[in-house]
């Protein structure tokens, strides 16, 4: 747990990132840069699981299973998958919140529009807006609508997690009550 959360602390940074993705991995301007970066196993996720698998899953139940016959994957399949939905449900759903709201593998891995997620257009629209903005609005010919297009960029944003969210509710709302069982 400690080297674990060691990595969480401290990581190499966005330069030997870079390097290490276009020069060695070679994903400059594909698709493949919006979805590799993120991919390696978080800190925090594993920490997540490690938790979950100890405090839910209870040996005896393995033991039982084993003693019965079952086979691993049996085991897996039957025992440990079901009862580790709501942890699954969980980091899938901030893994996918993480990719919704992911702009920067967009500003630092893509330089062709064609590539551009829908969150670096966001950005790239408030990064405009700002400078408009900071031109007192001359462009629009007195005060620009700054606040309103924030708003409307923040709705488009949400659209997607409210759609998603009751979907995975089921299973925080179980999580909640396995690991509220005493033994």
């Amino acid at each position: 747990t400690i080297f674990v959360f060691f990595t969480m602390l401290f990581n190499g940074g966005v330069v030997p990132s870079y390097m290490m993705w276009t020069q060695v991995f070679g994903i400059k301007n594909t698709i493949w840069a919006l979805i590799f970066p993120n991919l390696v196993a978080n800190g925090f996720f594993i920490i997540l699981y490690k938790n979950n698998f100890s405090m839910n899953i209870h040996p005896a139940l393995i033991e039982a299973a084993k003693i019965d016959g079952a086979g691993e994957f049996f085991i897996y399949r039957k025992i440990v998958l079901p009862l580790s939905l709501p942890i699954l449900a969980t980091v899938g759903l901030m893994t996918g919140l993480g990719y919704w709201n992911d702009w920067t593998n967009g500003i630092y891995y893509i330089t062709e529009e064609r590539w551009y997620s829908l969150q670096v257009y966001l950005n790239s629209i408030l990064s405009d807006v700002q400078a408009m903005q900071s031109m007192n609005g001359a462009a629009a010919g007195g005060q620009f609508p700054g606040v309103s297009i924030r708003m409307a960029m923040a709705v488009i944003g949400v659209v997607p997690i409210l759609i998603l969210y009751p979907f995975f509710q089921k299973y925080f709302v179980k999580g909640i009550a396995i690991g509220g069982v005493k033994e």
